[in-house]
């Protein structure tokens, strides 16, 4: 199989070279061919999360971790009634110290339950849900940068894919994300969903 320095490569090199023609082609300016090209590059990781032995899922843990602590430490240190805030220095990280250690272990627990190498992320559905997810992010920032984003996602994701099919592995758009039908209904239901999310504020700008 394609080993993840190979994943890693090729979407990160697609991603370059598509951010590049985007600014040549249709003036992105700003941020959007760096947010583009995060958002591609990162992709090419996202179908390993089913993988327990992998970069990607171990990373995952770490990001959920780092920014669950960052979201607590913030509010522990912001002024208020609840929880007597704000705390003191120690006890602030003592605290986003033990949130992150607990994200990052419920992440990896959650993903090793639900899913199974070249399973639940494998999908055909994947691409569209980590793209409208990230197109949903980067709304704020306008509809030129969220559409760089949602098209450099899907890229990233599918070269990932493609990658594996080439070593023998089919690419069915209609497979299952997985034996377990439950999860496989909610997964393809939640990427409609924020699909046509993304879709309706985009047509909305």
């Amino acid at each position: 199989m394609p080993s993840f320095e190979t994943h890693i490569s090729v979407s990160a090199v697609g991603s370059s070279l598509l951010a590049a023609y985007g600014t040549a082609r249709y003036g992105w300016d700003g941020a959007i061919p760096s947010l583009a090209f995060v958002a591609g590059a990162a992709g090419g990781m996202v179908p390993d999360l089913d993988s327990s032995t992998s970069r990607p899922r171990r990373l995952a843990g770490l990001l959920f971790g780092l920014s669950a602590a960052v979201g607590v430490a913030g509010f522990l240190g912001s002024a208020g009634p609840f929880l007597q805030r704000p705390w003191g220095f120690f006890s602030i990280l003592a605290g986003s110290l033990y949130i992150f250690v607990l994200t990052n272990i419920l992440t990896l627990c959650v993903l090793q339950s639900c899913t199974c190498h070249r399973g639940l992320f494998h999908s055909f559905a994947v691409p569209f849900l980590y793209g409208g997810f990230l197109a949903l992010l980067a709304l704020p920032r306008g509809g030129d940068t969220a559409m760089a984003v949602w098209l450099l996602s899907v890229f990233g994701v599918f070269s990932h894919l493609i990658l594996d099919a080439f070593k023998s592995l089919s690419l069915n758009p209609l497979k299952l994300a997985t034996n377990n039908l439950t999860l496989s209904i909610g997964l393809w239901l939640t990427t409609l969903i924020v699909t046509l999310a993304a879709f309706l504020r985009l047509t909305r700008i």
